[in-house]
């Protein structure tokens, strides 16, 4: 009987590690929950979670940091204050395909707020750790890995550079070219936040071959994927004639004036804009 009771002990204690993780996370979804949350010290508690033995308190642990993180700048700090991000990084590339959705979420939420919070995400190392994400099996995993990076990518040139620099944007021209929808579509989203910043930023993304893949996906019937695309070819085309003239040779039109009747507000709009972006230059083009 006391060995029994004995793991008992320990049962209960993992059940209630697991349950304070789960109501957390669900409690981090609905706003006026948060000020109670923080207040109550969460941070704190979680963090040790992150480590657990037992793996679905570590991933739902990560799930409510992220949606702790992604609430407000202010508690996205204290994420970068607890010293979790390290420990968040390290698990990217030990850990199974659940907790590294998470994980990755958790750097998105904080990289999305502030240019400085998106230094302190690639500060602890987690370009490498995200770049080596997109080439993983499981698409979840790269859609992840894929959303932080742009989220980081999209404050300014030099944030852009970095992730230009970890190797990102042939990886991210691959996963354009895998069959998910959502892949693709946070790909493009990605690929136009790299290459919104300056012409040579832009030229590498054209130098990875996206041109001609966004433009081979114009008529997708998805109209998210269609606002991405048209995003992102007009963030190459707006910096030069030549860059204007690359999106203009793969063939674009005229399905793109097609996309001006389109029934999504967005996608009119965008595809719009890539017009404007590409006849502003010179009257030949």
């Amino acid at each position: 009987m006391s060995q029994r009771h004995t793991l008992q002990v320990f049962e209960q204690y993992q059940k209630a590690r697991l349950t304070f993780v789960q109501s957390v996370a669900d409690l981090a979804t609905r706003p006026q929950n948060i000020e109670t949350l923080q207040n109550a010290g969460v941070m704190a508690l979680l963090r040790p979670l992150l480590l657990d033995v037992v793996p679905s308190v570590q991933q739902t642990a990560a799930l409510a940091l992220g949606r702790l993180a992604n609430y407000s700048d202010h508690l996205a700090e204290s994420v970068v204050r607890g010293d979790i991000l390290p420990q968040l990084v390290y698990s990217l590339a030990e850990q199974n395909r659940f907790y590294k959705k998470a994980a990755a979420f958790v750097l998105r939420a904080v990289a999305k707020h502030s240019p400085q919070l998106a230094q302190s995400v690639i500060d602890c190392g987690a370009l490498d750790a995200l770049v080596v994400c997109l080439e993983e099996f499981d698409p979840s995993v790269k859609e992840a890995a894929t959303w932080a990076l742009g989220y980081i990518a999209r404050h300014n040139a030099e944030l852009s550079q970095h992730v230009v620099d970890a190797g990102s944007v042939p990886l991210l021209v691959l996963c354009l070219q895998e069959p998910e929808i959502a892949l693709k579509r946070v790909a493009a989203s990605a690929l136009s936040d790299i290459a919104k910043h300056s012409p040579e930023l832009a030229q590498t993304v054209v130098d990875a071959g996206a041109i001609a893949h966004l433009a081979q996906m114009i008529l997708n019937p998805d109209a998210q994927l269609k606002r991405q695309i048209f995003s992102a070819l007009s963030q190459i085309a707006k910096h030069s004639v030549d860059l204007a003239e690359m999106v203009v040779e793969a063939e674009i039109f005229p399905a793109a004036f097609a996309c001006l009747n389109d029934s999504d507000e967005y996608v009119k709009k965008n595809c719009a804009t890539l017009i404007r972006e590409i006849v502003k230059h010179t009257p030949e083009v």
